[in-house]
């Protein structure tokens, strides 16, 4: 994975990875591919890649195609689970056919899918049949976990305000906490609920800029709060709507790591976090 072998005796070195499939949200750019949305592809192992943990997180419209298309291809045969936040397309539109791929058409039953129940129930956007493909089911409850994926422990948030059951995921892995905080309305208690679990990286979906409208998702001024709030060390900001776009993400971005003095990064298709680099070089930088 790039990084130099350990002397022998020492401890593998950690590596922890989020590729971004896709860094649209809201119709319009869902709609119109003006940015992709395949989610988020995660990485858990050591530099050895002896045993590598892979969690394909909120497969949106061309999760797929995106997924094979990357330099290197996100192979859906390696994957160990596939996880929802909830079950809005730009979410999941793409699960059943990566539940497909994951298990070569049903051939190969392994792997977990971790969802909130009315994922699975209901008006399900995980398809009956495509579940049966997939041997172990986890159903998302609130604050709730670890939901164990290999040596990856899972934890949820509370429970996010959003038109369907949504909840937040914390990764945790070798003493490290990856926190991903998807859509939903502005409420307080957000903040201490995130800020609770010690997030090392923070990665928050912000879909709106200023604007008055009355739907359940972040404004930039409400993702800066959060973010000053939780104070993770590095955050990184995805998901994003026209108005975001139009405003010019990584610039926006630029404002708030001088303003908070933390690390922050605005997510583009394409883009791999090297979530241990960054944690680690803060870390260090902090210590001296």
């Amino acid at each position: 994975m790039g990084v130099a072998s350990s002397a022998e005796g020492e401890e593998p070195h950690v590596v922890i990875s989020v590729r971004f499939l896709g860094t649209g949200g809201a119709r319009f750019v869902v709609a119109r591919q003006i940015r992709a949305s395949g989610g988020m592809w995660f990485r858990f192992g050591d530099e050895r890649g002896t045993q590598i943990t892979q969690i394909h997180v909120d497969p949106g419209p061309g999760a797929l195609v995106r997924a094979l298309s990357a330099l290197p291809p996100c192979e859906p045969l390696e994957l160990d689970a596939i996880a929802l936040s909830h079950k809005h397309l730009d979410h999941a539109g793409d699960v059943n056919a990566m539940i497909e791929a994951m298990t070569q058409g049903g051939w190969r039953r392994r792997g977990a899918l971790l969802a909130p129940r009315d994922a699975f129930e209901g008006e399900p956007v995980i398809f009956p049949y495509a579940a049966g493909f997939v041997p172990t089911h986890h159903y998302l409850k609130e604050r709730s976990g670890p939901y164990r994926v290999n040596d990856v422990d899972i934890f949820t948030s509370v429970r996010h305000l959003h038109g369907v059951e949504t909840y937040g995921l914390h990764f945790r892995y070798a003493g490290r906490t990856i926190s991903y905080l998807p859509c939903g309305r502005f409420f307080e208690e957000l903040i201490d609920d995130y800020r609770g679990h010690a997030p090392d990286a923070l990665i928050i979906n912000v879909l709106r800029y200023h604007d008055t409208m009355d739907v359940d998702h972040l404004t930039f001024d409400q993702a800066r709060a959060v973010i000053a709030g939780v104070r993770p060390k590095v955050a990184v900001m995805t998901h994003f709507g026209t108005r975001m776009l139009e405003r010019h993400p990584e610039r926006l971005a630029r404002e708030l790591e001088g303003e908070l003095g933390l690390r922050v990064h605005a997510a583009v298709d394409g883009w791999t976090f090297d979530a241990t680099t960054e944690i680690d070089a803060v870390a260090g930088n902090t210590a001296e």
